[in-house]
């Protein structure tokens, strides 16, 4: 066993850490998958020895990584050419027991789906399924092909999971959301956009619509895309999160900016707007389940310098749910704390900051991390990156090839373990 071990807190993956002696066995801790700055392979950490236990090539060096639903399977955008998707089963299977979960470890391996298509991005799991959406290319470059490919995550476990498409209208950085019942959330591209001929036309969506699929097709059942209704369209769409039955989507700021809240009710959908508390925006956001509160970046535009509170069921929010990022740097990368109580941000000067998120933003630890770090978009310079599984934050180093971890609970530091290569991009894990 490696020696860091020995000090460390037990962890379940996806649940906040427990002592082991609290049961009457050993908690496992799980599974962390890496990938290399330089090199075309992913790399499985196992948590209980310290040790890597495998390696699966990929087409190319530090590709994307999204955790489906359950904290088993990882999407893997290898961002080849092609726009192929992987799938890792990470043979973690999850049970609850109350006062702590417990994980069973089976066989570790890279499935055999392989998915294609235009530009893939935005990755969403939830009610069990998972939507996998290709943009398409602009349309002055040639036909385009946007869609999305929505799977059952436990079908992943199969040997040729059933697939269905759904084709968009056109091109656009769009989304689809699950919401269960064969309900599905899509976005509506910008006419402007797929029409080709204003070429500084956004790409991003304006507004959505809730589809019901069935042996007929797709059938409309609500329209989410007026743009003369504030709370009925969401301009240059960015950011979604959702919990307690409400969908927050981050739209433009200005007049009929905002976030758009959807809930969801067994009597329907219903819309709303939620004003910022000033005139910046937000881009991505975050959320855990049974938490009050998600936690959005916050700016004028990229770099995003502030953190911004959430709570959807609010009517408005003030500068008190606003956190200025120290320095006036980046928020850069940022992740919740399994019962998202706690907040975890990793910023450009190479610190990692814990904050208690309520009843009012306050900052209760500072870690020196890794070394200071350009994290914009496509830096050439390795990028370390930030997964919270449970209540511990896992950071890599690529520079001096390490992977260390923090506890969100305790605030202190727990794994320094050495890993081969330059470990850059983290999957991290959920179960909820």
């Amino acid at each position: 066993m490696h020696p860091h071990l020995l000090s460390s807190l037990a962890l379940s993956v996806g649940l906040a850490s427990l002592p082991a002696f609290a049961h009457d066995h050993a908690v496992l801790r799980g599974r962390l998958v890496f990938a290399d700055h330089e090199k075309p392979v992913v790399r499985v950490l196992d948590l209980d020895t310290g040790e890597v236990t495998h390696s699966f090539d990929v087409p190319k060096a530090n590709p994307g990584f999204a955790t489906a639903q359950g904290g088993r399977f990882v999407v893997i955008k290898t961002g080849d050419d092609a726009g192929t998707i992987r799938f890792l089963d990470t043979g973690l299977t999850i049970e609850s027991h109350g006062d702590h979960s417990d994980i069973e470890k089976g066989p570790v391996k890279l499935t055999d789906l392989v998915l294609k298509g235009q530009k893939p991005a935005h990755v969403i799991s939830g009610h069990g399924q998972l939507a996998l959406f290709y943009d398409g290319i602009r349309p002055w470059d040639g036909p385009s092909t946007a869609k999305a490919v929505l799977v059952a995550i436990n079908d992943l476990a199969k040997d040729k999971p059933a697939l269905t498409e759904w084709p968009s209208p056109g091109p656009q950085h769009g989304i689809v959301v699950p919401l269960g019942a064969r309900r599905w959330l899509t976005s509506v591209p910008n006419p402007a956009y797929v029409r080709g001929d204003d070429r500084k036309a956004s790409s991003r969506p304006d507004g959505f619509e809730i589809q019901q699929q069935d042996k007929r097709g797709w059938r409309r059942l609500a329209s989410f895309n007026d743009p003369a209704k504030a709370d009925a369209s969401c301009k240059l769409y960015h950011g979604h999160a959702a919990a307690g039955g409400h969908h927050v989507f981050g739209c433009a700021e200005g007049e009929g900016g905002g976030m758009l809240i959807l809930s969801q009710s067994k009597s329907g959908f219903s819309a709303r707007k939620l004003p910022y508390p000033d005139e910046r925006r937000i881009s991505a956001i975050k959320a855990r389940a049974g938490a009050k509160f998600m936690v959005a970046n916050y700016g004028k535009a990229a770099p995003y310098d502030a953190l911004l509170r959430v709570d959807p069921a609010a009517q408005s929010l003030s500068t008190n749910d606003v956190l200025p990022v120290p320095g006036g740097q980046p928020a850069c990368q940022f992740e919740l704390s399994g019962n998202g109580k706690r907040l975890a941000n990793l910023t450009p000067d190479g610190k990692l900051r814990i904050y208690e998120i309520a009843p009012a933003w306050k900052e209760l630890a500072s870690f020196e991390a890794v070394p200071a770090f350009d994290c914009q978009y496509d830096a050439r310079t390795p990028t370390p990156s930030l997964a919270v599984i449970g209540g511990n934050a896992f950071v890599s180093d690529p520079l001096n090839g390490r992977i260390r971890e923090y506890s969100l609970d305790s605030l202190k530091q727990g794994l320094d373990l050495p890993v081969e290569g330059k470990p850059a991009n983290l999957a991290g894990s959920d179960a909820g």
